[in-house]
């Protein structure tokens, strides 16, 4: 009875959109034809595995989370290993680092914008005032800059929680193991190689793997920075659902985009938890 309310909820929020969503993508369903309402079976997902858009924007989704999350990681893990060592203003450095945690997405993605301006934008401006270009780069309107862009707009808003995770699993490592390592002639890397890294793997498949889930569902940096463009390059399938729902008004179509979505991160949570488990056995 004490968690009722608290189910009740839960259901109302996330079941219901979800089941609701589900049974749209099974149907014909437009909002510029809304009485051609009709049951279509699994029509839109296979009409989807067989849409050259769909793989592309899968594609452009795979490429999306590995630079996005490959890169949070290592700047996470650099300035985790800064911050792990001992030095005064260590705390106001691990503050100041976490400020980009904390920028909502649509936030960042407008300032980013603006800095990436072709004409005025200050990344620009910089680069030209130290004769390092002599024309503005259109950082948001060829095709490969566009997502390079937005890469490291994602890797400058998500490393801090990189970094704060991987700084908790190096402060849990005792020093007498690298005491061991200094004794027996290691050098700095080797203590790295042989000890911190391997030491910090479980932690970071987990961080990996909860990162993958956020950026793959990542929708309002590329949105508000590109619109999923030029000519598609930045339209990931979160994008293309949503393109097709509010845009092109092909609901059904959208949804089962969605659909799609979510059963993947569904197989990337499953791994996460079997992950889980498996730690807890080792503990």
């Amino acid at each position: 009875m004490l968690i009722t309310p608290s189910v009740l909820m839960i259901a109302l929020i996330y079941f219901y959109p979800m089941l609701s969503g589900f049974w749209h993508s099974l149907h014909y369903f437009s909002r510029v034809q809304p009485w051609a309402y009709r049951f279509t079976g699994l029509e839109n997902y296979l009409t989807a595995l067989r849409t050259h858009d769909f793989w592309v924007a899968l594609r452009t989704s795979v490429i999306w989370t590995i630079g996005g999350v490959g890169f949070s990681y290592v700047v996470g893990l650099i300035a985790a290993l800064l911050l792990n060592d001992r030095f005064r203003g260590r705390g106001i450095y691990r503050s100041v680092l976490l400020l980009p945690w904390v920028v909502p997405p649509v936030v960042a993605g407008t300032s980013w914008m603006w800095m990436y301006a072709d004409q005025d934008g200050i990344i620009n401006r910089t680069l030209r005032g130290l004769g390092i270009i002599s024309k503005p780069i259109y950082w948001l309107s060829v095709p490969h800059l566009a997502m390079i862009s937005a890469i490291i707009v994602y890797v400058w808003r998500n490393f801090p929680f990189m970094m704060i995770t991987l700084l908790a699993a190096l402060s849990s490592i005792p020093d007498d193991i690298y005491e061991a390592g200094r004794i027996d002639g290691a050098s700095s890397w080797q203590l790295f190689r042989y000890i911190t890294f391997p030491l910090i793997v479980p932690i970071s498949v987990i961080a990996t793997v909860l990162g993958s889930i956020w950026c793959f569902n990542d929708f309002g940096t590329i949105f508000v920075l590109t619109g999923g463009g030029p000519a598609s390059a930045t339209t990931t399938l979160i994008i293309q659902a949503y393109k097709e729902a509010f845009q092109r008004y092909n609901v059904g179509y959208g949804t089962s985009l969605a659909m799609i979505a979510m059963v993947l991160m569904l197989v990337v949570g499953a791994f996460y938890l079997r992950l889980q488990a498996r730690q807890r056995d080792i503990w």
